[in-house]
């Protein structure tokens, strides 16, 4: 929109309308802070939540629980906790965090305590066993990946560590649900670190930092001081950034390649997933890169996976793709969280919330050359950077939205999803390798079955995994996506001029598949 020229009839127009936008929201802000007025000890819940609780999509888009998968993986049976170990020694002390101890009440935007009576640990811990390998392990957390957690389990609050033992040849894994009603990832993140130790029992270094601004949970990388901006710029910026906010949902959708096809306004989620694993590649390998390029981790990797993507349509001759070149669109919604204060952290009855929103950013997919697309999506992350859109973004969906009817609400973030072409999150993870319930993290992975196509990735002891979960009907021979992508980074790295270290080599019976990429089918289970 800011790169747009109108006249002067159409700037009065902008002007008047967002100003009386503004006023309109200010009164409502006003009278719900008035309506807000309560017992110094009930902590509401922001909308923000209450709309992930109640469903952010129309019913009829068969989307369901928005639950957040993390996985942690042992080297065996033998080197997995037992549940009585998890229940005591992660289970017991989270229940001490108000949001994990109660259950939402969404009509009263608060969270109560639960009729289930006393909650014990032990309600929360589920164990399921198998036998095999750990593409098995795999598909079957990924088919576990929408049991409900917010109906039909006698009124518990709304996680549960999900213990997957695995008696046969591959590893085991305890995966740590949680329906995001509770909070965001950087929330989880801070809560779930303080329960883990390094291997010499120490606490760990904490990744993540909140020091400057609105944390993106896909990795912001350097700070760079911007000149300050004068008053007219900075309203002028923010009655852009609320426009483009408030049309986001109205915009065009993204070209019909092959990759975004299935986003139209009448999608679905169809109840079949198929995720691939990403290879994991070195965190110092990427860092690496993004200071030779003199850009972030999270351009670098935006542009490994828009890179695949690109690489993906050519190779199913996408004439959508030969035809517009580097003007095709592909856009990423990307979730950004905002800073909050280490008392709030530290608070287990503050430390729980979700301050976080969708930025959309193009991927850049239509270039040819990937130097052009790192430039690219460094641009466009750049002006995310400096324009207040997520700002925005969240005082909109927190205090104007509660005032639409929730149809009219759910439509505008289908509308908004439809339109763009995947979902793309970055999570800071532990930097050290750590023990939990005292047994030792092998590895990790992020699983998020959304509407669109999703991108997970996690840091951990210096890797990053990653995987996608998508259509399984619409994506063919996407078991090339985990290839394409470290493809991208390595092709990266010598346009840079930077050594390429030897990626972590998985044992599979993929022979095809020397970099470890599995590909796992998801049998109909419906589905940030």
């Amino acid at each position: 929109m800011s790169s747009m020229l109108i006249n002067q009839d159409q700037q009065s127009f902008v002007v008047i309308g967002t100003v009386a936008f503004l006023a309109i929201s200010t009164a409502f802000f006003l009278f719900a802070l008035r309506k807000r007025k309560r017992p110094k000890k009930e902590r509401r819940l922001s909308y923000t939540s209450v709309g992930l609780g109640i469903g952010g999509f129309p019913p009829n888009s068969n989307v369901k629980e928005p639950i957040i998968n993390t996985a942690v993986y042992f080297e065996s049976n033998r080197s997995a906790p037992s549940s009585k170990d998890v229940a005591e020694m992660i289970v017991r002390p989270l229940l001490d965090y108000e949001r994990l101890s109660t259950v939402p009440d969404l009509d009263r935007c608060i969270c109560r305590p639960s009729n289930h009576g006393t909650v014990e640990p032990a309600d929360l811990v589920r164990e399921l066993r198998i036998n095999g390998n750990e593409e098995l392990l795999n598909l079957f957390i990924v088919d576990h990946c929408q049991d409900a957690l917010g109906s039909g389990r006698g009124d518990l609050p709304w996680w549960e560590i999900l213990i997957v033992r695995n008696v046969g040849s591959g590893p085991s894994a305890c995966v740590l649900r949680v329906h995001h009603v509770i909070g965001d990832g950087l929330a989880l993140v801070a809560a779930f670190e303080k329960l883990l130790t390094t291997e010499d029992g120490k606490p760990i270094r904490s990744p993540l930092s909140f020091k400057g601004g609105a944390s993106s949970s896909n990795g912001s990388g350097g700070k760079k001081k911007g000149k300050k901006k004068g008053i007219l710029s900075t309203a002028w910026s923010l009655i852009e950034s609320t426009g483009h906010c408030l049309t986001l949902s109205a915009t065009k959708y993204d070209d019909d390649t092959v990759f975004s096809r299935m986003n139209h306004s009448k999608m679905k989620h169809s109840g079949k997933r198929e995720a691939v694993i990403f290879p994991t590649v070195p965190l110092d390998f990427v860092k690496q890169l993004k200071s030779k390029a003199g850009v972030t981790v999270n351009d670098v990797l935006m542009t490994a996976v828009g890179q695949a993507i690109h690489n993906y349509c050519k190779s199913q001759n996408d004439e959508v793709l030969a035809k517009k070149g580097a003007s095709v669109q592909c856009r990423g919604l990307l979730p950004v969280g905002f800073p909050r204060s280490q008392d709030e952290l530290n608070d287990k009855f503050t430390a729980l919330r979700n301050m976080w929103c969708m930025v959309s950013c193009d991927m850049g997919v239509g270039h040819t050359d990937i130097i052009d697309r790192l430039r690219h999506v460094h641009a466009k992350t750049t002006e995310m950077k400096e324009k207040p859109r997520a700002y925005m973004q969240l005082q909109i969906q927190n205090n104007v939205a509660p005032y639409i009817p929730t149809s009219i609400g759910q439509k505008t973030v289908f509308d908004t999803f439809s339109r763009h072409s995947l979902v793309l999150t970055n999570v800071p993870g532990p930097v050290d390798s750590v023990l939990f319930a005292g047994k030792r993290v092998k590895g990790v992975q992020l699983f998020f079955d959304n509407l669109l196509t999703q991108v997970d990735l996690i840091s951990y002891a210096g890797q990053i995994y990653g995987n996608i979960i998508f259509d399984a009907d619409q994506l063919p021979n996407s078991a090339m996506f985990g290839r394409l992508y470290v493809e991208a980074l390595v092709e990266l790295a010598k346009r840079l001029d930077v050594d390429v270290p030897k990626m972590s080599q998985q044992k599979r019976h993929h022979d095809a598949n020397q970099l470890g990429v599995i590909l796992v089918h998801v049998p109909p289970c419906i589905t940030m």
